[in-house]
């Protein structure tokens, strides 16, 4: 796992884990020795197990680097059916190494992780629902994946020599580089595109889900109030209840329609698009011949020109989605500059030291503008990739059609 999906499991475990935290501290503080361990080993174990890290391999076909592979790992290889991208190499009796193949704008790319076995996975479960044996459990599995790292550093080394003695890497003409790095940049700019609009998609639907809950829970005080006034005793919830559930339901319901239907259609047409590119780059670093009814690559990239200025569209409409340390500053100081503000506010209106209140307005003055000259400045450094981008993709198509009309006038 990796990317997005990665950080948001593991930000959903931490959360899970933090919330767990608090209900611990409050009831069983007096047992932190027992159930601090065992948060600690979760929260670890699924960040080093579920964590999958990638080793360039330069410009090599999937195929040649898969068999190159099998050869480096001989009987301790197993391909795994039918995922015929992936390759497992037992490591021990407890864990297995499991490598894959990809292509990305940089060629093919060999990404691994660390995984358990079946009595692996037995014995950490037992240790970690020990409770005493967290710490062992998470000692265990720290080991696990250093050993494992190890071993693709030699297998790495050892593959870099197959590789070559197999099948030297071919010089490459004119053309083919041209097609390659081509091929290269569409498919970074359409991977781009699909991933900051996949962010920006999950973001919408998290910040449905909290103003949903946000306005469930004002629609029943709101409710209760008019139906019951300030009588918190007496009063009656059932219809509140009901009435803010209903509504929001509803309410949530259309806009969660809404989202599908303005992200999903436009997210299958990039993901339809990388697939198509990366399938024409292992094509390319192959030097296969294209398969019958599929366009060329030159082809290709002719239509693909077509799509880059929406793929950089994407980008610049997802904002702030597609930049998620960004995001996190930005996030960061608009909740401190909300406190201060907050607070100087209620220090100047209910009777509190005026000094201090206007302090605290003053910091939040500057945090806000801070914060917008931090969000500013990232706009116009995104602003101009984004059209250094477009000018690289003309420069290097410019650079195609020239050459393929020279190629033409030679023939």
């Amino acid at each position: 796992m990796r990317g997005e999906r990665y950080q948001n499991l593991i930000a959903t475990l931490l959360i899970v884990l933090a919330l767990a935290s608090v209900s611990l501290v409050v009831n069983l503080s007096g047992l932190w020795w027992l159930w601090a361990p065992l948060l600690a080993s979760l929260a670890t174990l699924a960040a080093v197990f579920l964590r999958e890290v990638d080793v360039p391999v330069g410009g090599r076909s999937p195929a040649e680097v898969r068999q190159a592979l099998a050869a480096v790992l001989g009987t301790s290889a197993m391909a795994r059916a039918p995922r015929e991208d992936l390759v497992t190499a037992r490591l021990n009796a407890l864990a297995a190494i499991r490598f894959r193949t990809r292509v990305t704008d940089q060629g093919t790319v060999l990404s691994y992780q660390v995984w358990m076995t079946r009595a692996g996975w037995a014995l950490l479960a037992a240790l970690v629902l020990s409770l005493v044996g967290s710490v062992v459990a998470l000692a265990a599995g720290l080991v696990l994946v250093w050993r494992g790292s190890k071993f693709v550093k030699s297998v790495g080394a050892s593959l870099a020599q197959q590789l070559q003695a197999v099948s030297p890497e071919p010089a490459r003409d004119e053309v083919h580089a041209l097609l390659v790095g081509g091929l290269s940049t569409t498919l970074r700019m359409a991977r781009e595109a699909y991933e900051a609009q996949r962010k920006a998609y999950t973001d919408s639907l998290l910040t449905t889900a909290i103003a949903a809950f946000t306005a469930w829970t004002a629609l029943l005080v709101g409710l209760f109030i008019a139906l019951n006034g300030f009588n918190l005793v007496t009063g009656r919830w059932e219809v509140p209840i009901a009435g803010a559930t209903v509504t929001t339901l509803v309410f949530g319901i259309l806009f969660l329609v809404s989202l599908r239907r303005r992200y999903v259609p436009r997210l299958a047409r990039y993901r339809e698009w990388t697939e198509r590119l990366a399938d024409s780059m292992g094509v390319q670093l192959a030097r296969a011949p294209p398969e019958s009814g599929k366009a060329n690559t030159f082809e290709l990239l002719v239509g693909a020109s077509e799509q880059v200025p929406d793929w950089l569209d994407a980008q610049r409409r997802a904002g702030l989605s597609g930049d998620p340390k960004m995001a996190f500053l930005i996030l960061l100081l608009t909740s401190f500059t909300g406190s201060f503000l907050m607070n100087g506010l209620a220090q100047l209106l209910f009777g509190g030291i005026a000094s201090a209140g206007m302090a605290y307005l003053a910091i939040g003055a500057f945090l806000v503008g801070l914060t917008a000259w931090i969000y500013l400045r990232w706009k116009r450094e995104e602003e101009a990739r984004l059209n250094r981008s477009r000018a690289a993709w003309d420069a290097h198509l410019k650079a195609l059609h020239a050459r393929m009309d020279r190629f033409l006038e030679e023939m």
